[in-house]
Formats: C-alpha cells, structure tokens, sequence
C-alpha cells in the first residue's frame, strides 16, 4: 500500500465513528417526524383533536410544543445527518449495493432521499430561525404541473407513479417477509425483544407501502388524465382514506403504522448495522 493510499486510509478509520453516530442521529430524527406524523392522525382518528399531515406539518406542530425551537433546531441538524447518510450510501456505496440494476436503483433512490431530507432540514431551519417557513399547499400538485409542462410530461410522470409503486411494492414485500431484519444486529438486551421490534417493523414498514401505494396511483391517475391537480401527498392520502368506508378505521390504522414507523426508524437507530466504510 502506497504512503498516500496509507494515509486515506487511516482518515477514513478516524472519521467513520462520527459518520456512524452522525448517521444513527439522522435515523432517530426521522423517527420523530414520522412518529408526530402519526400520532396527529391516530388522534385524529380516535375524535381527539389531530389532523391529518405531512413531514413539514409535522415540523410545523413541533413548533409548538415548549423549547419547540430547541427540538427544531436538533431536528435541522439530525435531517442533514440523516441526508449526508443517505448520500454517502448513493455516491460511496458502503453497502456495496454495485453497478449493476438494481444496485443503481437503489442508490439513485439514497440520492433521492438525501436531497428530500436536506430540503427538510432547510424549511426546519427557517422555521427555528424565523418562526416561520414558506409552505406551499398541495406543493406535490405544483410540481407535477410543472413537469406536465415539459415535453412527454405525461410520460415522465407517469414513469414516476409507476418509480413510485414500485418503491412501494418493494416496502410492502420487504415487511411480509422482515427482510429489514438482516440489517440489525441486536445486542443482548434488544435480543430478548427481537419478536416485539420485528413486528413494530413490519407494521410501520407496511404502513409506509401503503401510503406510497395510493400516492403513486394517484400520480398514474393524474398523468393518464394530463391533471396535476389530482396527485397528493402523504396528507391528502391519509384524508382520503378517512372518505372511504370505515374511513376512521382505514385511518385508523395507518396512523398507528405510521407511528410505528416512526419508532422503527429510531429502533434503527440503536440497532441498525451502519457501514461507513466499504
């Protein structure tokens, strides 16, 4: 091994624990947009008050709370932790995912995701910082009439519903089955747990296919028709399925998933085997 190849190794050695621990942080702040996002349905659901929302309504609600600015600003710095993760996994590929396919599927959705959470992190900031942020309504909507705009607009989004069901399919198979299972490594103690934590997983998991499921049938519905207006977002979802029969059910019980979701994300946290170096 050459002199230079010695010395970016040992940085990389020296920098992996923070990354670790920076990605473990971005894991638990997930959980906690994701879990408020839950818990404001599931009251909602239950005739409690709540209200049917999405990450930045979420951020928005925790706001509120008291030291709201304080969890805010924990929050900014555990999304970019999150995203920097997620990036690191597209562009580095720790995990091996490789060139091939699938591989490149996955890590271009790492890609995806790594720019997703960092916007949230921005409108978190602003939100801390200003107390408040702009929030666009129905900004799904907006930019799928932009690309509609373009040319094969129709086309490009519909590639997108079907991107997106497949995302979804691919959660909802990976919770049948507890496929998440094989990336924790459980210690002693979260052993003794291990039946409670997989189903907690493939609740939230599902709940999260599900939710994926009705938004990228919307998107399909909303390029066959060339209508930007009829594609939603993660809280139109969770109202729609309130419409339907036994809607407070329906709601119900994704909001309870969602939850979950949330506190698998922060079991994650703990648990999850987190590969900074290839």
């Amino acid at each position: 091994m050459s002199t230079a190849s010695a010395k970016v190794e040992r940085a990389s050695q020296q920098v992996a624990p923070g990354l670790e621990a920076l990605a473990r942080f971005g894991y638990a702040s997930k959980g906690v947009v994701y879990g408020t996002v839950g818990v404001l349905a599931l009251n909602l659901a239950l005739g409690s008050g709540g209200t049917t929302t999405d990450s930045r309504g979420a951020l928005l609600r925790l706001q509120d709370l008291p030291g709201g600015s304080v969890v805010l600003w924990l929050l900014v710095v555990g999304l970019v932790s999150y995203a920097l993760w997620q990036l690191l996994r597209a562009i580095l590929d720790p995990e091996h995912q490789g060139t091939q396919g699938k591989g490149l599927v996955k890590r271009t959705g790492y890609l995806i995701s790594g720019g997703v959470y960092l916007t949230l992190a921005v409108f978190s900031a602003r939100l801390a910082a200003q107390g408040s942020a702009p929030r666009d309504q129905n900004s799904e909507a907006q930019a799928a009439s932009q690309v509609l705009q373009l040319p094969g607009g129709q086309l490009l989004l519909g590639l997108a519903g079907v991107a997106l069901l497949a995302v979804a399919a691919n959660e909802l198979h990976s919770a049948y089955g507890a496929k998440f299972m094989k990336r924790m490594a459980l210690t002693d103690r979260g052993a003794q747990y291990q039946g409670t934590l997989k189903r907690i997983g493939q609740v939230g998991v599902a709940a999260r296919g599900l939710i994926l499921s009705i938004v990228g049938i919307f998107l399909l519905v909303a390029a066959w028709r060339d209508q930007a207006s009829i594609v939603i977002g993660t809280s139109e979802a969770m109202g729609w399925l309130r419409e339907q029969t036994a809607g407070q059910f329906l709601l119900g019980a994704v909001a309870l998933g969602t939850l979950c979701y949330g506190v698998w994300c922060i079991i994650q946290a703990l648990y999850r085997r987190i590969k900074v170096l290839g």
